[in-house]
């Protein structure tokens, strides 16, 4: 039995019969990571509401009673 070897580009060629076996992640450390991923998303998007809220909250693009009058044009 050969075993495998690794090609100069960093592929791995397996040789003959050889198969590995495929990774199964306890279900725990799938869950965990699934988890941190929904934080992770959930996070960014409710801060980035927050952020957004409070910048439409302070600020008012429609009443320019408070911009004073314009200079007459020479």
């Amino acid at each position: 039995m050969e075993p495998p070897r690794v090609n100069p580009v960093g592929l791995l060629e397996r040789t003959g019969d050889w198969t590995p076996s495929p990774r199964r992640f306890p279900l725990w450390l799938r869950v965990g990571a699934a988890l941190l991923l929904v934080l992770f998303f959930a996070v960014t998007l409710l801060s980035g509401a927050a952020s957004l809220g409070r910048y439409c909250l302070t600020t008012d693009g429609t009443d320019t009673r408070a911009i004073p009058a314009a200079a007459p044009a020479r």
